[in-house]
């Protein structure tokens, strides 16, 4: 199975100038894959002359694997080595004929059982279904594949991050920049490279909340932290208000997925904190069960207090109608207008 989701360790090995011939790099967090092929541009020459002659972008839409192997084959000028990156690799050219596929998927597989010592060869691809593994050319890709999935802690990686940039973010900040962005990898990173030039003047190196409303644009008035004070209040018309404002500010498509990936979180933890087993458990037992770490911990007693306004069967008919948006957004089920929707969310969960 493919190895998941190493970034820091390829990063490592880039920076120490450890190469690999062949990598696989696959998944849907293109904007990583992206940054890793940029990092290894750079290490991999000792000067942009040098990239100049040696480096080599290719799509396989028009690529047969002979032709890959081809790339591959051929020798640097004036350097060590010469690297070769063949995007959609997934997508590339099958030959019509059956022997001749199978004739090329020999020469690729000799290939990487002997590949030119001078080229790192570094192919990208989307999401690989797992039918796909058993095939070649994939099966005999395993051991180079690095899989970079859909960010399943954005939290932990904003952090990460931010640390990256010489700054750290406040519990309060942290769950502001996350409602807003999402776990969209690329988002996280942008919004935080304007977060450090906003407030590079700050001495104590710490993003606020304050920082993070006033530079995504985000109205004190209208925030997650408010919308959840009107959930647990059930003020129909102020979290109806709210979730509209929201939607309004970041459009109305990309609004409704937001406010349901925020919501589904919401209350997926409110509904573990019913379960006497949770009850029970100590507050670091009951963080590492809600998914809140480092700074979100901070949360945790309002995750409680929240809990205790709703009913399991509250929290079960409000789950319910989050899982039909979630449909109708993908087309599963007749999708009407946003507006409509949202207006329908809130008076479900909280009629």
């Amino acid at each position: 199975m493919a190895k998941k989701n190493h970034f820091n360790d390829l990063e490592t090995a880039f920076l120490n100038k450890r190469f690999q011939n062949i990598y696989l790099l696959h998944g849907e967090e293109d904007f990583l894959i992206l940054e890793l092929l940029k990092l290894l541009k750079r290490q991999a020459f000792n000067s942009m002359q040098e990239a100049d002659y040696n480096y080599n972008v290719l799509y396989a839409e028009t690529l047969s694997l002979g032709d890959i192997v081809s790339s591959a084959s051929e020798y640097p000028m004036f350097s060590d080595r010469r690297l070769v990156v063949v995007r959609s690799f997934e997508k590339h050219k099958k030959e019509r004929s059956r022997e001749k596929q199978k004739a090329q998927q020999l020469q690729f597989f000799d290939y990487l059982n002997n590949p030119l010592e001078t080229t790192i060869l570094v192919l990208t691809a989307g999401a690989i279904d797992k039918t796909l593994w058993a095939k070649e050319p994939f099966a005999s890709l395993k051991s180079h594949a690095y899989e970079f999935s859909a960010l399943k802690d954005p939290a932990a990686f904003a952090e990460d991050r931010a640390k990256r940039y010489g700054w750290k973010l406040s519990p309060k900040a942290l769950k502001i920049l996350i409602s807003f962005t999402g776990n969209s990898t690329r988002e996280i990173d942008s919004e935080l490279q304007k977060l450090a030039l906003y407030a590079e003047e700050k001495s104590d190196k710490t993003l606020s909340d304050s920082d993070v409303l006033n530079t995504v644009g985000l109205s004190r008035e209208y925030n997650v932290f408010e919308l959840d004070k009107a959930l647990a209040s059930h003020d129909l018309r102020m979290a109806s208000g709210i979730a509209l404002m929201i939607m309004e500010r970041d459009g109305l498509k990309d609004g409704l997925f937001s406010i349901q990936n925020y919501l589904t979180t919401y209350f997926l933890r409110l509904w573990k904190l019913k379960m006497p087993a949770v009850q029970r458990m100590s507050p670091q037992d009951m963080c590492r069960e809600l998914n809140l770490y480092g700074p979100q911990a901070y949360f945790l007693k309002e995750y409680v207090a929240y809990a205790q306004k709703f009913s399991v069967e509250d929290i079960q008919a409000a789950l319910h109608q989050l899982h039909l948006i979630d449909m109708s957004i993908k087309g599963i089920l007749p999708n009407p207008e946003e507006k409509l929707l949202i207006l329908k969310l809130m008076n479900k969960i909280l009629s």
